[in-house]
């Protein structure tokens, strides 16, 4: 298990290497090998996970902190790290983003066999996968926000990849445009939040109860508000960041305009993982949104009314 642990960098690893070389190196003059590296470390990369989830879970499942460094001190308290945790949310979405990323690739490598740009796209592939495995191994909301956003320009540039297409180029901006729009709210919602709890990591900041705020007021320029307020409002702000990011009602419009990209990055990338990022970040902060009021019960009704719209979408669709 300490092995494992101890190696587990290269859950990042894998998929950074192949978008470094691929990017550098391949995409340009050698589309097969650029290819054959994206899908062969993505393959390594999902056996590795296979074998560290299995062990996590066999040695009893318990959260613990991979590794960890300094990345930026904001204050003598207020730290970013980058880091990897594992937990049992965490570890399950290690395994899922894995293993789908490497049927990605096989699949990729002969749908895209004949396009002259097909080492480019490998390069970008395998940068959504470094992103997203990122994400999910964040030990802190900071660090789920560097990731959150290196997705958002994955997912741009993916969707645009056929750019002699004046549609993917509009369907690339708007997706852009759009979640950059729900995660300005993310981002404020993160800021307030770490003024707060005077912390990223999200154990301190899933332990906050709003009982320890009574009484309490906080500035917010002009004016002052409580404490308590405070917290549920920069829950609420940061549900918009997953609100844009999962597609959901009325932010949804973008995902549609998103099937212009090539078939392995519409129908199976932004379905399968990356709009369940919302879903991972609503659970990942579960026992904050619990004690925020009624932002659960936002997150239900805007969560039923995606599925029912959707679903009378899909129900009515002739072509």
């Amino acid at each position: 298990m300490n092995n494992l642990i101890s190696h587990s960098y290269l859950i990042l690893l894998f998929p950074l290497l192949s978008f470094v070389i691929n990017g550098l190196f391949l995409c340009f003059k050698h589309r097969k090998a650029a290819a054959i590296l994206s899908t062969s470390l993505s393959g390594l990369g999902a056996i590795f996970a296979i074998f560290l989830v299995v062990q996590f879970f066999i040695s009893g499942a318990k959260p613990l902190t991979a590794w960890e460094f300094e990345f930026l001190s904001f204050s003598g308290n207020l730290i970013a790290t980058i880091g990897c945790l594992l937990d049992p949310l965490s570890a399950m979405m290690v395994l899922t983003v894995s293993l789908i990323a490497f049927f990605v690739h096989i699949y990729s490598i002969g749908y895209m066999q004949d396009d002259l740009s097909s080492g480019r796209f490998f390069a970008l592939l395998s940068l959504f996968v470094f992103s997203m495995l990122g994400l999910v191994i964040a030990t802190n909301i900071f660090q789920t926000f560097i990731f959150w956003e290196l997705v958002g320009v994955s997912s741009y540039l993916l969707i645009g990849f056929w750019y002699n297409k004046p549609s993917a180029v509009a369907a690339s901006k708007q997706a852009f445009i759009l979640t950059r729009f729900a995660d300005s709210f993310f981002l404020l919602g993160i800021i307030l939040l770490s003024y707060i709890a005077k912390s990223f990591v999200f154990s301190d900041i899933n332990s906050l109860r709003l009982e320890n705020f009574v009484g309490q007021m906080i500035s917010l320029g002009i004016i002052e508000i409580p404490t308590n307020d405070a917290l549920v409002l920069s829950t609420l702000l940061i549900f918009i960041g997953g609100w844009g990011k999962s597609a959901m009602f009325p932010l949804h419009i973008w995902l549609p305009n998103a099937m212009e990209g090539p078939t392995p990055v519409s129908s199976i990338i932004h379905s399968a993982t990356m709009v369940v990022a919302g879903v991972y970040l609503v659970a990942r902060l579960f026992p904050l949104f619990a004690i925020s009021g009624n932002v659960l019960e936002i997150v239900m009704i805007v969560g039923t009314i995606t599925m029912l719209f959707a679903a009378i979408i899909a129900r009515k669709k002739k072509d």
